[in-house]
């Protein structure tokens, strides 16, 4: 499976640098939201430090989880003119990232000569997506969840505790991902057994190639 270049890696750490110098430093705690969907663009922030998770909500008031992003990625890019957000965007960890107005990242772009590079980044995002939908649609729940679990750990910042940890509970879990809590539970102790995740109430991932291979089958 290839995975989701971040900005940062598309455009080279000298120009990521200078982008964050561009932009305003804001903090945020974990659980605290960054960006609301429906609400209006007009900036975006490019994520330094730390896990975010992006949400969707359902016709049912349901928010389904629809991927984890770390460090290196812009958010709310899609949006940064007059468009609406079309996801809310959580802390996982406590995060760091730099707001710019979209006149402020657009002189960015023109001025390093990105152009290029953001179109790649959007192009890539927007197959992540499509990618994400298909496995809501249609992936098992084993494959959903471990690639979720996957995804998690792989972009843990190095300043983690313990980075093999996943910092969502089986019920979160279930929510985030349409389940039922039993469903959850069962595919969980199935990559327990696997070895992809140790023993134990906490999740915590033992194996990163057996657990790629749970949602690469």
């Amino acid at each position: 499976m290839s995975s989701l270049h971040t900005f940062e890696d598309l455009v080279g750490r000298s120009a990521w640098e200078r982008l964050l110098t561009a932009g305003t430093l804001r903090s945020y705690r974990p659980g605290q939201t960054i960006l609301r969907q429906g609400d209006p663009g007009g900036f975006l922030l490019a994520l330094n430090h730390g896990r975010v998770k992006l949400l969707a909500s359902a016709e049912d008031g349901a928010q389904l989880l629809l991927t984890v992003r770390g460090a290196g990625q812009l958010l709310g890019e899609l949006a940064a003119g007059a468009g609406q957000r079309t996801a809310t965007v959580e802390a996982l960890d406590r995060c760091t990232a730099h707001y710019l107005s979209t006149a402020q990242f657009e002189r960015f772009v023109a001025k390093n000569g990105l152009a290029q590079e953001f179109s790649r980044y959007v192009v890539e995002k927007f197959n992540q997506a499509v990618s994400r939908q298909v496995d809501l649609a249609h992936r098992s729940a084993l494959r959903r969840i471990a690639r979720l679990l996957h995804d998690t750990v792989v972009v843990a910042p190095a300043t983690a505790a313990n980075r093999m940890r996943v910092p969502f509970t089986q019920e979160e879990l279930a929510g985030s991902l349409g389940l039922a809590r039993s469903t959850v539970a069962d595919q969980l102790t199935n990559l327990r057994a696997s070895g992809a995740l140790t023993p134990g109430p906490q999740l915590v991932v033992a194996d990163l190639e057996l657990l790629a291979r749970a949602f690469q089958v």
